[in-house]
């Protein structure tokens, strides 16, 4: 069975397109959805040890994928520059992935190589379309801003006097 910390390393330890081990994941957005998809494969469906997953402002997130990531950063076998294994850390993680499935490590390929390349908004819509339970607090649907910004006055005790006048303000500034 495989555990969070080892599906981690070894994701990012996996290739893609490229075709070459440790192959940089563009971005720790890109890494929170390449691992929500992942854990909805099996084997990794299955396994109780995979990552929460909830909906937050850009779709499902990980906390403990977070916490993950942060200790491997500071314990320095992720690289903070890119989303990408040192080199103590792709000895760890190829120790890791060797004691994977053929199938396991067939399914890390498939979604490194499917969404790796995306761009953030192409894998976003892909995510968005296929879970959209995951998009609830998404703040790029307008009905999330919207609700945002309403509380946030109601909270804050702004009028709509004050929004106006700020408007206003700002307008005058910027005609100067």
């Amino acid at each position: 069975m495989v555990s969070r910390s080892d599906l981690l390393l070894s994701f990012v330890y996996a290739w893609g397109k490229s075709k070459k081990n440790n192959e940089p994941v563009p971005s720790v957005t890109h890494l929170q959805k390449e691992i929500f998809l992942l854990c909805r494969r099996t084997p990794f469906a299955d396994t109780k040890n995979t990552y929460h997953f909830e909906p937050l402002w850009y779709g499902p997130f990980s906390k403990e994928l977070s916490g993950d990531l942060t200790d491997f950063q500071s314990r320095g076998v992720i690289s903070f520059d890119e989303l990408r294994l040192t080199s103590e850390g792709f000895k760890i993680a190829a120790s890791v992935w060797n004691d994977l499935t053929e199938f396991e490590k067939q399914q890390i390929f498939d979604v490194k190589a499917t969404f790796n390349y995306m761009s953030l908004t192409e894998l976003l819509d892909t995510v968005y379309s296929r879970y959209p339970r995951f998009t609830k607090r998404s703040a790029l649907k307008n009905e999330v801003v919207d609700k945002y910004f309403t509380d946030f006055l109601q909270e804050n005790e702004i009028t709509e006097e004050n929004v106006v006048s700020a408007v206003n303000l700002a307008k005058k500034a910027l005609r100067q």
